[in-house]
């Protein structure tokens, strides 16, 4: 894409893109040997919502303060230990992260707390405390007074020592480099736990290094990475790794943007993007779609210059060609180039990324009947829809290994043929905390035809068409009825492209048993501009008043002529309502669980 893919020139940058020669094989070792060759340049900034930069610190603050951590954790003996760190969008997430490597303290990233949600934020902080065995707790004097008190007399926070980094001496000096086995433990990445507890999956120092270093010759971080601008949150692997630690393992600035921030106008990310002159910034497929749709009104986008963004992933949820076209419509007039936007693949599991597009998104037109069926048949037909390859793995120094097998035989599917992701490789994690039976069944699986190699079960569904991989969906969200895999995106797409008074990207489709009977059901919510009246209301004179019969009727109808499949139930929700992630995305599992207890109106509306 940017270069051989290789490592092996005798120089692909200057100052910390050449620490990755150099080979070192844990964190500590390759940062501090990063701080060494740009001291003095800009590190870490945090930006205002008019994008000023309102804190920085060089490469040699966030070390000492790092450094600082880490030196009190060693003081009390802290080594292997959990941390769960409490943290809004602020340097003193970056440096408590660092502080917990430099020690060998184990991290576990959770979000800080939400006032509107603090009763189900408290049920996830305590499961994560409980399940790591956490004893500390990282986060800022602000926080840590306020949940210190709401939390007094809680069980499994009666042990629990809490630190204020920014309320600590200065202990730099004190810190004692040790020797860290690339195999030890660096922090915890913990999963959703939507229907289930959360699972900490166990992120090791070569897991860690491998695949910032893989990303960033493969995207091109390692020649012409200029800095990042990021807004997704630390605690989601996404954030943590492609926004922060990458680009500080290049040598090169990070400048970090609220989600609320981002949410609130979207705008906000491109033209931070623009201001600093960043070469990488990267999201989940709905924010491309966000700023797209409402920056078109926005008076200073002919100001934009985006000519500067070379690289902008698009991962972590199912990505859409529609969303993407909108995207590069919207920005192509102020230089951003086409082959900018990559599609990607990953998981937690994996650490994050495993393949990644060369050159911008492939689309594939392929049959819809024939995929239900498992097989990817390219068709232009009026029964085909366009999926995003992924993009390939990038063979060179790296042992990564991505495969579409049969998830009941573990035998390898022919090109194009669709079946369960599986991974192998060393961004492979070590497997889930504590959780001998899980990490067996699911990082432990053999393939029948590659004998003798372990493989990392995804979940996932896709092909290979070539060398590349397209996703099609989870396994666990496919919709089967009247003996057809169905997948929710196809019915969740048409939906929002029939009825324009739904929001983008807000629409969840999911079935469920009832007695003998497979039940359809689609939650969707109704755009701010769109006023939600009484079903008896004649509409006549409003063209922006819709009623909740109106959009069933007309959802049921539309799923049935394109999908050809009976809904059995709609929901119709007020902007804000359905329950998603802090990055976004929809949560498919919670909102099903909350239709089948009743309880899918009741809730604090998003931001």
């Amino acid at each position: 894409m940017y270069n051989d893919f290789g490592l092996d020139k005798a120089d692909i940058g200057s100052g910390a893109c050449t620490v990755f020669d150099a080979g070192h094989k844990d964190l500590v070792t390759h940062y501090r040997s990063v701080v060494e060759a740009t001291s003095d340049s800009l590190a870490v900034a945090r930006l205002q919502k008019d994008e000023e930069i309102s804190s920085s610190m060089s490469f040699a603050e966030l070390d000492r303060h790092a450094r600082s951590v880490a030196a009190y954790f060693q003081r009390v003996n802290a080594q292997g230990s959990r941390a769960i760190m409490l943290f809004n969008t602020c340097l003193e997430s970056v440096y408590s992260f660092l502080g917990c490597v430099y020690s060998k303290t184990i991290a576990v990233p959770l979000p800080a707390p939400d006032s509107a949600k603090l009763d189900r934020y408290l049920v996830r902080v305590k499961t994560v405390i409980a399940d790591g065995g956490a004893k500390y707790v990282l986060t800022t004097s602000s926080i840590k007074q306020r949940l210190q008190s709401i939390t007094e007399g809680i069980e499994e926070f009666l042990n629990i020592e809490w630190i204020a980094v920014d309320e600590l001496p200065d202990y730099s000096e004190h810190w004692v480099h040790e020797a860290v086995d690339p195999s030890d433990i660096a922090y915890l990445q913990y999963t959703s736990g939507s229907t289930s507890k959360p699972k900490g999956v166990m992120i090791s120092h070569a897991n860690l290094l491998s695949n910032i270093n893989y990303m960033g010759v493969a995207n091109g971080y390692s020649t012409i990475g200029t800095g990042t601008v990021c807004w997704m949150p630390y605690f989601h692997d996404f954030g943590l790794i492609d926004g922060i630690l990458l680009p500080l393992a290049f040598g090169k600035p990070t400048y970090l943007m609220s989600p609320f921030d981002f949410v609130q106008r979207p705008f906000r990310w491109v033209r931070a993007i623009s201001r600093y002159k960043a070469s990488h910034s990267a999201g989940p497929n709905f924010s491309y779609a966000l700023v797209a749709r409402k920056s078109v009104d926005e008076p200073e986008l002919s100001e934009l210059d985006l000519s500067c963004w070379k690289h902008s992933g698009n991962a972590a949820e199912p990505i859409r060609k529609i969303d993407v076209e909108s995207f590069l419509r919207t920005f192509a007039p102020y230089g951003l180039a086409r082959e900018t936007v990559i599609p990607c693949y990953g998981l937690a599991e994996n650490t994050l990324v495993a393949t990644m597009a060369e050159n911008g998104a492939t689309y594939y037109q392929v049959d819809i009947d024939a995929l239900e069926n498992g097989h990817a048949v390219l068709s232009d037909g009026d029964n085909s829809r366009p999926i995003v390859g992924c993009g390939k793995v990038f063979k060179s120094k790296w042992d990564i290994d991505v495969r579409v097998v049969d998830p009941l035989t573990n035998k390898l599917k022919p090109n194009q043929e669709v079946g369960e992701v599986w991974l192998s490789g060393e961004c492979v994690a070590k497997g889930y905390w504590e959780k001998e039976q899980a990490t067996e069944e699911k990082f432990k699986a053999e393939i029948v035809d590659l004998p003798g190699r372990k493989y990392l079960r995804s979940g996932d569904l896709g092909f290979m068409i070539g060398d590349e991989l397209v996703f099609t969906g989870r396994q666990k969200d496919l919709i089967i009825v009247e003996g057809r895999n169905i997948y929710p995106q196809d019915m969740e797409l048409s939906v929002e492209k029939a009825l324009p008074c739904l929001r983008l990207g807000c629409t969840v489709a999911f079935s469920h048993e009832d007695q003998d009977d497979t039940r359809v059901v689609v939650v969707c919510e109704v755009k701010d501009e769109y006023n939600l009246l009484p079903d008896d209301t004649n509409l006549d004179d409003d063209p922006n008043a819709v009623t909740a019969k109106q959009i069933k009727r007309s959802i049921i109808k539309e799923i049935s002529d394109e999908c050809q499949i009976r809904v059995h139930d709609v929901v119709v929700l007020p902007a804000g309502l359905l329950p998603k992630t802090t990055s976004g995305k929809v949560e498919r599992a919670l909102c099903k669980k909350k239709y089948l207890e009743g309880v899918i109106f009741k809730g604090v509306k998003r931001l």
